[in-house]
């Protein structure tokens, strides 16, 4: 396919010089080839290599392997066998014998190709694309070292800084000339007085100043990095006294902690002692019912327990009816007070109410009779809703 560019005219013969190896790729060669990727995509890589080939041989490929120009694939494939066999580094001693085997084979590889061939015929006729192309700057950038690249790309930045820079100058000067118009606009329809403008116009005039040969981005940078060293010692004198200030509030909190420790231990071991006064509470005075309980041998039977507790019961009841002395009236009137106290449904209200009166349970069990004898005291009792349950 014929490329409808422009070419530089290529020798057919011999030429002195050349453009030297390929290249591996390097990182600062990204940035630089972006640019110029776009415009060299209607190019496909086997072209670039090819232009690369024939900068790099500078001579006509027909004539390095000794065959015509219009010669068939054949002769073409025995020229580079008879060539292979002298140039091989095993068998050539020249310092430059393992670029000739290589500049051979790649030689091989498009002239066997039809149509790697049929572009190559046409860079004999029409020359390699020139500076009028995009792929030349392409394929500059692509062979450029390190070096260089870092020093276009510090060109190009510098540029592109330097015309911002002029932009928001431009932009500046649009807006103040645009508040000027407007000033004297209102200073005509008697706005403000020109005293009043004065001050804010000369203070604008100081901000809109030209950009200067110190605002190239070189230039900033060498003023920021003299301006960051020469103020190191100052920054690390700072940095020193933060540090120190820095210990000593930590020392100061320490002490203070401390002193606050001793003085609560202090406070602690002058604090009295107040001793709580202990609670007393009511001595209950049990009745002495467990007079009348028996000690037991554990050695003895059951019989003779059950014979034991009988005795014990008869002995009991025969004291109990002679010691129970005869019920009063005053007997009976405090009884009616203690049933009045402890009324029905008090837990244990019988046995209160013979703790009262200093009589048997038993003993007061018996008023029964007693009350339905003493119509009186049966009187007095009903006042009270005396209830007795047997």
């Amino acid at each position: 396919m014929k490329k409808s560019f422009r070419y530089q005219k290529l020798p057919q013969g011999p030429a002195a010089g050349g453009a030297g190896p390929w290249r591996g790729w390097r990182w600062p060669q990204l940035l630089a080839l972006g640019l110029l990727v776009p415009l060299a995509l209607a190019w496909e890589s086997g072209d670039l290599e090819l232009f690369d080939l024939v900068e790099e041989v500078p001579q006509n490929f027909y004539a390095f392997l000794g065959v015509e120009q219009d010669a068939s694939s054949a002769d073409i494939r025995k020229a580079y066998r008879k060539l292979s066999l002298i140039l091989h580094p095993d068998k050539n001693k020249h310092e430059n014998a393992e670029t000739q085997f290589r500049q051979l084979v790649a030689i091989y590889e498009v002239l066997k190709d039809e149509e790697r061939r049929r572009r190559y015929d046409d860079i004999l006729i029409n020359g390699l694309p020139d500076w009028r192309q995009p792929v030349f700057y392409y394929r500059r950038v692509r062979k450029m070292s390190n070096e260089e690249l870092a020093l276009l790309l510090l060109i190009i930045l510098t540029v592109g800084h330097y015309a911002v820079v002029w932009s928001i100058y431009l932009e500046k000067q649009l807006d103040e000339l645009l508040s000027r118009k407007k000033r004297e606009k209102k200073k005509r329809t008697g706005g403000k007085n020109s005293d009043e403008v004065k001050p804010g116009v000369e203070k604008n005039e100081r901000l809109l100043e030209k950009p200067q040969w110190r605002d190239l981005l070189p230039c900033k940078v060498g003023i920021w990095f003299y301006t960051t060293v020469k103020a190191l010692p100052q920054l690390f004198q700072e940095a020193r006294q933060l540090y120190v200030e820095y210990k000593e509030t930590k020392i100061k909190e320490k002490e203070e902690a401390l002193a606050r420790a001793e003085l609560e231990t202090l406070q602690k071991e002058k604090k009295p002692k107040i001793k709580k006064p202990k609670s007393e509470f009511p001595a209950y005075t049990v009745a002495e019912t467990n007079a009348f309980i028996p000690s037991y041998d554990h050695g003895t039977s059951i019989e003779e327990i059950e014979e034991q507790m009988d005795d014990w019961l008869e002995d009991r009841n025969k004291s109990l009816k002679k010691k129970a002395p005869e019920w009063m009236e005053e007997d009976l009137s405090q009884l009616t007070r203690s049933m009045v106290k402890f009324p029905g449904g008090t837990p244990g209200r019988w046995e209160k109410i013979a703790h009262e009166l200093g009589r048997s349970v038993a003993d007061v069990s018996s008023l029964k009779f007693a009350l339905y004898g003493q119509t009186s005291t049966r009187q007095a009792v009903q006042k009270a809703d005396i209830d007795i349950v047997f």
